[in-house]
């Protein structure tokens, strides 16, 4: 009987995957303290931030999306041996990164001077605007930050971009404070202070990025990582005496289109499906905002919960798409094939503990949030459903970190699209808000429209990573290479 299990893999993906899990954390933390200390300042600060949120998540992850083929890559070249390939690709990633940003940038500026347009009231609107263009100039750093943890994934290195989302965490505070309630000589801005707080954070992280790998000592071979046309110029003086030399490929001209374009065709498939994922939540959150201040309460108790032990199969699925990336560039498939079955089999033993945690913790965790009656009771059944759906989610995850590995995203953009827009949404609206099908149960329709969805689309991953399984392996690495 072939293993499904490897007691090393499970190792390397607890080293690779807790950092990672730590550092989504610090990015959940940068939200709820936005949340929290503009609610602290004002209300209608903290409503603006909220619905500028809404807008800004589903387009900054579509952008961010974009960049998933980068951390795949990356390991593929180190596991193949081409450490200056990996430094080329990083080095494209900027490129990437910027052109990226500017396209992204332009979208929140433009919009963020048409809220009412959404129907916000004109203070709303203007609050809620002036923070999108607070904010949006921090996108470039994140995006920077992102492309530099990619190349960092590579090497199987995720312990940096966890220090740098804690430090990063550690400075939003502060700045939140002093920019939000008007602190040290600064005005109080409100929400365009959280804004600003925010970007600067975004920054911090970026250039802290850029100052470790420029000291890591690791990657001194690789240097200048940071200046295609440096390292254009190093590879011809290294190839001078005997022209066009071994390095030339490695290095690569100062703007590869060509690879470009090939982490675009394998990024953009996992960006329309984060796009396809975030944007059912955003929508199912607005479709319940007439029944009620209780049910958008209860609504929002366990949507933030479940956010938050999402972490954990988020991590074992960015580590699959690292490890399974690195295997297969090593040339290693069956290896792959190994560290794929260790991530769907660890993502069912986690689910397991957090559904039974959720399950018998779930009354204790609501009083965490709200001592409303009505709210709580709603909030403790919905966490029945959180409970619930949690090994769908967690196959689900691990799925698309494997295919990712494998470079197989166009088929993730698929199942996404079918299992939330196609079998989510409608089910959840009719459902939540019609008597069709039963009496119209409001947020629990939505939380069974979920558990239909992740519950399609964990099927369809298992069945697509079993297809990949059954090639030969001449096949599986001939994929990789396109």
């Amino acid at each position: 009987m072939k293993s499904i299990f490897s007691w090393a893999e499970a190792r390397r993906y607890f080293v690779i995957g807790l950092p990672i899990f730590i550092a989504q954390l610090s990015q959940t933390g940068m939200n709820f303290a936005d949340t929290a200390m503009t609610g602290q300042y004002n209300a209608e600060d903290m409503a603006a931030v909220a619905v500028a949120g809404s807008i800004w998540g589903p387009a900054a992850v579509f952008g961010i999306g974009c960049l998933l083929a980068l951390p795949p890559l990356s390991a593929q070249f180190v596991g193949a041996g081409k450490r200056r390939r990996a430094a080329h690709l990083l080095r494209q990633g900027i490129w990437l990164t910027g052109g990226l940003s500017l396209v992204l940038m332009a979208f929140f500026y433009g919009i963020s001077w048409h809220l009412e347009a959404f129907g916000l009231a004109p203070q709303m609107a203007d609050l809620a605007g002036g923070y999108l263009r607070a904010l949006l100039w921090g996108l470039p750093g994140f995006m920077f930050f992102v492309n530099q943890r990619s190349f960092l994934e590579g090497f199987s290195r995720t312990r940096p971009a966890m220090i740098i989302g804690l430090l990063g965490l550690a400075l939003n505070v502060p700045c939140n404070y002093m920019l939000i309630y008007g602190k040290c000589g600064f005005p109080a801005m409100g929400a365009v202070g959280c804004g600003v707080a925010s970007a600067v954070c975004y920054w911090f992280m970026g250039l802290a990025m850029m100052c470790f790998l420029r000291r890591d000592p690791q990657y001194r071979d690789l240097r200048p990582l940071f200046a295609p046309w440096l390292a254009r110029r190093k590879k011809r003086a290294e190839d001078a005496p005997a022209g066009e030399g071994a390095h030339a490929q490695e290095y690569g001209p100062v703007f590869d289109f060509p690879l470009m374009f090939r982490a675009l065709r394998i990024g953009f498939p996992s960006a329309l499906a984060l796009f396809f994922e975030v944007s059912l939540f955003a929508l199912s959150a607005i479709l319940l905002a007439p029944l009620g201040t209780v049910m958008v309460a209860g609504n929002q108790i366990a949507m933030n919960f479940s956010a938050l032990i999402f972490m954990v199969p988020l991590a074992i699925g960015m580590t699959a798409t690292i490890r399974v990336g690195y295997c297969l560039g090593a040339r290693k498939v069956a290896q792959a094939k190994l560290s794929a079955l260790t991530a769907m089999t660890l993502s069912v033993v986690f689910a397991l503990l957090i559904c039974a945690g959720t399950v018998l913790g779930r009354g204790h965790i609501v009083h965490i949030y709200s001592e409303d009656p009505a709210v709580t009771a709603l909030a403790i059944r919905l966490l029945l459903f959180a409970a619930a759906y949690q090994i769908v989610d967690g196959l689900q995850m691990a799925g698309i970190g494997v295919l990712r590995g494998y470079n197989d995203t166009r088929i993730i953009s698929v199942i996404c699209f079918v299992a939330y827009w196609i079998i989510g949404l409608p089910l959840g609206y009719v459902l939540a808000r019609t008597d069709w099908l039963v009496p119209a149960l409001g947020a629990e329709g939505f939380w069974i429209c979920y558990l239909a969805a992740l519950g399609f689309s964990a099927a369809a991953y298992w069945l697509r990573v079993r297809y990949l399984h059954s090639l030969p392996p001449e096949k599986v690495l001939a994929r990789v290479r396109r």
